[in-house]
């Protein structure tokens, strides 16, 4: 497996931890820093283990280019011992030359692959921040959204609560009153008029329209001057 796939596969479970350790009894501000926190803690160990890899590829062309300059001098030893007669010292440093181009050719294969890890772990850190940076950007509009929501669900608890009371209240309304008393007037109304038409109601009608006309007879007797007291026009009072 590659590195790129090491650190994207490690890229993808830290965002996957950092989103299931959300608890939805939990206070979504907490959540959101818990999240950004865990992210930022992922990405530090990221950075610490790229770290190493780019170091290895470091250490791995110094290494190169130490044993590189030493082929150098023991070839020029070499050369000199050689020329100079003394061929035990020649061969000491052919053999020495020997074995420092077995390591260059090791290091030499090496190095693609550790450079590739390197270039794969420079892509990772880079795609994390730039994720860790996404995440810090988005805090602010999460934490916005929360407060929002804490405010629409206060609202409706508010309005339930005015509902539930004005469900459950003992005392009438006015409207309530009014409607009650516009039935009770009605049925007075109602009573009134049934009770008009009643034989009793008639004869006190009758007694009242007679007293009414003995009354305009009286008054006219009075402008006549011919108005008798009642004891005088009684027959008895004749006789």
């Amino acid at each position: 497996m590659s590195w790129t796939k090491i650190f994207s596969r490690a890229n993808s479970y830290a965002q996957a931890k950092a989103e299931a350790s959300f608890d939805a009894h939990a206070d979504p501000k907490v959540q959101v820093e818990q999240a950004i926190e865990a992210l930022q803690e992922h990405h530090r160990d990221l950075e610490a283990a790229a770290t190493q890899v780019i170091a290895q590829e470091k250490m791995a062309k110094m290494r190169l280019s130490d044993l590189s300059d030493e082929e150098a001098r023991c070839t020029k030893s070499a050369l000199a011992a050689k020329q100079q007669g003394n061929l035990d010292a020649a061969r000491t440093f052919a053999t020495r030359i020997a074995s420092l181009r077995e390591q260059i050719q090791s290091l030499t294969a090496q190095i693609p692959q550790l450079e590739e890890a390197a270039n794969d772990a420079r892509q990772a850190v880079q795609e994390s921040a730039d994720q860790l940076q996404q995440k810090l950007n988005e805090k602010s509009v999460i934490l916005a959204q929360v407060d929002q929501a804490n405010m629409q669900k206060q609202l409706a608890a508010s309005l339930k609560q005015v509902s539930d009371l004005t469900r459950s209240s003992d005392v009438p309304s006015f409207d309530e009153i009014k409607q009650k008393v516009a039935g009770q007037f009605a049925q007075a109304q109602a009573a009134t008029e049934l009770s008009a038409s009643s034989p009793e109601v008639a004869e006190m009608h009758a007694h009242h329209a007679e007293m009414t006309s003995e009354a305009d007879a009286i008054l006219a007797e009075l402008d006549a001057g011919t108005l008798q007291p009642a004891a005088l026009s009684s027959p008895a009072a004749a006789g």
